[in-house]
Formats: structure tokens, C-alpha cells, sequence
């Protein structure tokens, strides 16, 4: 350095332990979480098929729901289809003549 030139300043770091004269503490270093390892969950198993009644038109199959009168439709869950009466369904056996629905064997 020649006598022409005015004096230099030290470089502050923000990384450096010291603090600035007359200025705030030093930083802390902040200590980060440790990374989770994280378990991916197996799939849900599908659910077993339900229902006793099997829809022509579409394959779905269903319950009749028993708290219908003989005397309502009992529609398709899946496809909103017209199957038959409910009191078709209650019969002991159903009579399947009058169904759009064919019974499974469980």
C-alpha cells in the first residue's frame, strides 16, 4: 500500500464468529431438522365384492336396500337402471323372472 491511498477496512463475513464493532452479535448457526425418512404406506386392499344381486345391464353388483316398500323400484347403484320392485327381491325365492338382476352364488 502506498501512503496515497487511504486505509482499508477489514471485510466483514457474515460466517465469521467475530462480531462487527459496535454492531449486532454474531449469528447463531441454526441447526436444521433431521430429515425424516419417511414410509411409504401399502396400498389399501380393494373390498371384497359385495351384494347378492348382480345388475344385467352393467355387471355391478348390490344389495336391495330393505328399507324399501314392496311396491318401490330398486334401481342400479352404479348405472341408476330400473331392476324391478323390492317386494321381487324379499321373495323367498326371488322371483328372478321379474328382475333385471341375476343372483350370486356367495
Amino acid at each position: 500500500m502506498s501512503d496515497s491511498e487511504p486505509p482499508r477496512r477489514k471485510i466483514l463475513s457474515l460466517k465469521s464468529g467475530v462480531a462487527a464493532p459496535g454492531g449486532p452479535p454474531p449469528l447463531e448457526r441454526i441447526q436444521r431438522p433431521a430429515k425424516r425418512v419417511v414410509v411409504p404406506e401399502p396400498p389399501p386392499a380393494p373390498p371384497p365384492p359385495t351384494g347378492d344381486f348382480k345388475c344385467k345391464p352393467c355387471g355391478a353388483r348390490f344389495d336391495p336396500p330393505a328399507a324399501l316398500a314392496d311396491e318401490d323400484s330398486v334401481r342400479c347403484p352404479s348405472c341408476n337402471a330400473r331392476l324391478g320392485l323390492a317386494g321381487d327381491f324379499r321373495a323367498d325365492p326371488p322371483r328372478l323372472e321379474k328382475l333385471r338382476a341375476r343372483y350370486v352364488k356367495k
